[in-house]
């Protein structure tokens, strides 16, 4: 692993929109597909562990940080581009380290329905797709058709919608040759939009745009929405605001009092004080409505 410019004992809070978070032992982000070959083959030759990040939006990493090797994937980018077109559809590839907005408002530019509910939305491309994103009625895996992965071992595959299982828990391949490997690494997502009307588009992107920056607390670090809504149909925010819980705060992490399913950081929040604060939503809203909340955001480290 010499060849490659890997940093040591580098601060996890300097890559998480939470700002919390240890040190990794090892980061990079690679900026090819072929770099990437090379460092997951490069961990598996050394027996490394690997943990692979998006843009860090949606993950909380614990104050004693990650064990061996963390791969940043939201340098991985390519061109945006529509690859297949006829009268009512256009199919559009992006890489995984695209930011979501970005894809939206190529959407917006061409016309394509199907990715509104993304407005307002951070992240990558690949992270979107490894877990579902959704708001509203509308999901990621509505409009997938394709999916380009990094199967450790067995090289780069091509996953139709059919092979890929969406679970509440992450994405899932029934390919085969994925079992006993790290999970699949998305390289690049292939999109399947309907032509529909850039002023009418372009006006119902706007509106949730708004929407959100109103009801979110957009100026404090946050990991978005903190935990799943359940499938009783009353969704985390509001139960969790019913429960009395805005406001509650250990340390300097707090649940918001603009919208009561994100966890902020005031300040110099430390992980710990995050994971009493989400123990403490969990057992009061438990309390009741004898509703176990799940995680959304994903914890790693130690």
């Amino acid at each position: 692993m010499e060849e490659f410019n890997l940093k040591k004992n580098e601060p996890m809070k300097n890559h998480t929109s939470l700002k919390v978070g240890g040190d990794a032992d090892l980061f990079i982000s690679p900026l090819s597909v072929d770099e990437l070959k090379q460092l997951v083959s490069g961990a598996e030759k050394y027996k490394i562990p690997v943990t692979f990040v998006g843009s860090g939006t949606n993950i909380l990493v614990k104050d004693n940080g990650i064990r061996g090797l963390v791969i940043c994937l939201a340098g991985i980018k390519g061109k945006i581009e529509i690859v297949q077109e006829d009268k009512t559809n256009i199919s559009v590839t992006a890489s995984s380290g695209h930011l979501l907005s970005s894809l939206g408002r190529f959407a917006l530019e061409k016309g394509l329905e199907g990715l509104n509910f993304t407005a307002g939305i951070p992240g990558t491309v690949g992270g979107a797709v490894m877990m579902n994103s959704s708001a509203g009625k509308g999901k990621i895996s509505d409009v997938i058709s394709y999916l380009e992965i990094l199967v450790p071992g067995a090289g780069v595959k091509i996953l139709g919608k059919k092979d890929i299982v969406f679970s509440s828990k992450g994405l899932v391949s029934k390919a085969p040759e994925v079992e006993n490997s790290y999970k699949p690494v998305i390289l690049k997502a292939t999109f399947k939009f309907k032509k529909g009307d850039k002023k009418k588009l372009r006006a119902q992107w706007n509106e949730i745009l708004n929407k959100r920056n109103l009801s979110q607390p957009v100026s404090l670090p946050s990991a978005g929405c903190f935990f799943k809504n359940p499938e009783s149909g009353i969704s985390a925010g509001m139960l969790i605001d019913r429960a009395g819980l805005k406001g509650e705060r250990f340390g300097n992490a707090m649940v918001s009092e603009k919208h009561a399913n994100f966890i902020v950081n005031l300040g110099g929040a430390r992980a710990v004080d995050i994971l009493r604060l989400k123990k403490r939503v969990e057992e009061k809203v438990f309390d009741f409505f004898s509703i176990r909340l799940e995680t959304e955001v994903k914890i790693e480290g130690e």
